[in-house]
């Protein structure tokens, strides 16, 4: 079974470049749309007033110790 990039794939094969630009103009949106929705969700999250347990600060504090990206980095804005 054909993966859904494998079909995307297929069917770019057969687009001229007008259908591509507006391809890239759609995956764009796509993207931006995304973007704004993990925005609007990121900065609605209510703060927790409450204190930590041991066991979430061993949690964090192990966490913090592992390689992460940054949100920006994430959605290539390092330059922000």
């Amino acid at each position: 079974m054909a993966t859904s990039r494998d079909r995307l794939n297929q069917i770019i094969e057969n687009l001229n470049e007008l259908e591509l630009s507006e391809v890239v103009d759609f995956a764009e949106f796509i993207s931006e749309k995304r973007k704004k929705l993990f925005d609007k969700a990121f900065k609605s999250v209510k703060e927790d007033e409450q204190d930590l347990t041991e066991e979430e600060i061993k949690e964090l504090k192990e966490a913090s110790s592992s390689e992460s990206i940054s949100y920006r980095e994430m959605w290539g804005e390092n330059d922000l």
